[in-house]
């Protein structure tokens, strides 16, 4: 009897140590993914040019995918960002399109499948809007936005 009673506790000690080094690498896992609800990229954002009145869209999502609208043009992409901005503020948005309906964009271009963009991303302070850029320098020359938030995990389309 007392031998079995060792044994349920070998196993009560095991599962609790299994349980928590999962805990503990499922949650380092969450911090080092830039696609989680924490990055505040994930969401749909919405953005008119000024000039013209068009219409892009951009839906970020967690599991590293993203649909973009802008014109005529459709496209879905895969996309990876830093999880923390660099000295400047900007975080590195990287994009490869992967399906395209070969639209014209609101500049009357389309993109090719395959295709990969960099771009520099520098959010508002409330996170609602950010500008993106052709690099990371802080004049601002390169960008355009701003590029407002619609919907995420907190809220709802209006």
């Amino acid at each position: 009897m007392r031998h079995q009673q060792v044994s349920y506790k070998r196993i009560i000690v095991m599962c609790l140590l299994s349980w928590t080094v999962l805990s503990i690498d499922a949650a380092l896992a969450a911090e080092a993914d830039a696609r989680s609800l924490k990055h505040p990229l994930v969401g749909y954002w919405e953005s008119k040019i000024p000039e013209t009145g068009c219409l892009e869209s951009y839906w970020f999502k967690e599991d590293g995918t993203a649909v973009f609208t802008s014109g005529d043009e459709q496209l879905e992409a895969r996309y990876e960002i830093t999880p923390q901005p660099d000295v400047q503020g900007f975080f590195k948005l990287t994009h490869r399109v992967t399906l395209s309906n070969k639209g014209l964009d609101c500049t009357r271009q389309t993109s090719e499948i395959n295709t990969e963009q960099t771009s520099y991303v520098l959010f508002q302070p409330d996170g609602y809007s950010f500008i993106s850029c052709d690099d990371d320098n802080p004049s601002l020359e390169a960008c355009f936005g701003p590029i407002e938030l619609k919907n995420n995990a907190s809220r709802s389309l209006p």
